[in-house]
This record gives C-alpha cells, sequence and structure tokens, in this order.
C-alpha cells in the first residue's frame, strides 16, 4: 500500500497510535443536536474537535460542557459562501493529537453504544482506506428516548455475532456514484493519519466537498463498515439538501 510521504519514518508512532480515535465535526448552529451527540459520542474518542463560527457562543458552551476542543474561525465563509464546510474542517484538522484513526463526523450523528469495541476488535481496518457507515433517521424526542432506552437494555452488538439496529426506521440510503461508485459521505467518514490529506472545499457547501474528499481515495480502497450503524438525530423528517448551504430547516430540539 502506498501511503502519504508526509509521515514516513513515523512506524513507531503510527503503532503506538494504532487503537487512538479522534473525530472532528463542524457546527453552526445545531448546538441542540451536538450537545445531544457529544454526550454519546465522546466517550468514544481520544479526541473531539469541534469547528464552529466565532459568534455562534451556544455551540462554544456545548462543546466546553462536554470537553471537546473548540476551534472558532472565520473560514465558513471563505470565497464569500455561507457555509464552507470543507474549508472549516480543515481549521479542525490541525488539531488531531496522534497518528492513528480519525474521523468526521456531523453534528447530528451518534455512534451507537459499542462503537470503539466494534471497530478496533471486530473489525479489520486497513489504514489504506478509507470508510462510511450506515444510518438511520432519530426523529423528535421520544425517538430519541426510545432509543436511548433500547441502547440501555440491548447493545446494538449483542450476543457477540449480531448487529440489530437500536431503531425500527428504515436505513438510510448510501452514496453510490454512477461515475466513481461508493463514497462514504461526509457524515462518517474513518481514515487512518498514514493517509490523511487534506478536506476539499469547492462551492463552498456541504453537497460535494465530503464526496470529493472521498474520492481522494481509489475504489478499491472506499469500503462500508458492517460492524457498526449509526443514529441521525433530527427533530423532524429530514428533506435531502435542508442545510447544506448554512441555514438551517430543522426545528431545535424540543
Amino acid at each position: 500500500m502506498n501511503y502519504d510521504t508526509d509521515y514516513s519514518g513515523r512506524a513507531s508512532q503510527f503503532a503506538a497510535d494504532s487503537l487512538r480515535l479522534e473525530a472532528v465535526t463542524a457546527c453552526v448552529g445545531f448546538d441542540d443536536m451536538l450537545d445531544v451527540t457529544l454526550a454519546l459520542n465522546h466517550p468514544h474518542l481520544d479526541t473531539m474537535i469541534v469547528v464552529t463560527s466565532h459568534d455562534d457562543t451556544r455551540t462554544q458552551l456545548v462543546a466546553k460542557k462536554h470537553g471537546a476542543i473548540c476551534v472558532q474561525t472565520d473560514l465558513f465563509q471563505k470565497n464569500e459562501r455561507h457555509f464552507n464546510k470543507g474549508a472549516a474542517i480543515n481549521a479542525g484538522l490541525g488539531r488531531f493529537q496522534y497518528y492513528g484513526w480519525r474521523l468526521c463526523l456531523d453534528a447530528d450523528i451518534a455512534l451507537p453504544d459499542n462503537a470503539r469495541r466494534m471497530l478496533f476488535n471486530h473489525t479489520k481496518l486497513d489504514p489504506g482506506c478509507i470508510y462510511g457507515a450506515d444510518r438511520i433517521d432519530v426523529i423528535g424526542a421520544k425517538d430519541l428516548t426510545a432509543l436511548k432506552s433500547r441502547l440501555a437494555a440491548s447493545p446494538q452488538a449483542a450476543h457477540g455475532f449480531l448487529v440489530d439496529p437500536a431503531h425500527q426506521r428504515p436505513m438510510g440510503a448510501r452514496y453510490v456514484d454512477t461515475l466513481r461508485g461508493y463514497c462514504p459521505m461526509g457524515f462518517f467518514q474513518l481514515w487512518n493519519a498514514r493517509c490523511d490529506k487534506p478536506y476539499p472545499w469547492s462551492l463552498g457547501n456541504a453537497a460535494h466537498d465530503d464526496v470529493m474528499f472521498a474520492d481522494l481515495w481509489p475504489g478499491t480502497q472506499r469500503r462500508l463498515l458492517p460492524s457498526l450503524i449509526c443514529y441521525h438525530i433530527c427533530s423532524k423528517p429530514p428533506v435531502m439538501g435542508e442545510n447544506w448551504d448554512g441555514h438551517r430547516q430543522q426545528p431545535r430540539l424540543s
């Protein structure tokens, strides 16, 4: 496997950090969702980085509440865009602490209760690949309470051999491009520091940058994780593309 040469000569650091897991999230105006997901996600992570704008004090307070690193930047408006997500994510990538596994998560995505164990104990991760995951919508406070109760009673990976989602809504769609094939979408993208790459920023919204990032890996090195399913926290049924330009359409969680 050909890894990026920037990290050559650091084999001992890669070995020492092989079980490290860090995440970066870009969040502006979704502090209520982030408050829910950070509480569920942060225990799985060695480092949690939240990138937000200078004037989003609510998100800054949520990051502080959960002990996440908060990066404030004006890059969301790079090239006079409303929401240049790719440029903002780059502001967070430089804050990773280890030469291990790196995860880009959306602010409204919750990892399952056993995510770290499933990744490192039950999945043979290839450091030359980028990984995506499936997700299920969790809509409203009632669904969220039911999800938490179900996970408390029975983990997603039960009996040592099942991966059973703790929520009964349908699985969300995957991105399978007729040109590129399968591309992990930006709500969950997992890669290793050996193959670290800058996040692209193109049209200045959340519609294309994640696909361009996934496409930096050859098709044979873009893979779907079978071992965990994420949960997409929503206040109402989502509509594709509704928040991509930085203008939130989802009501706040009640």
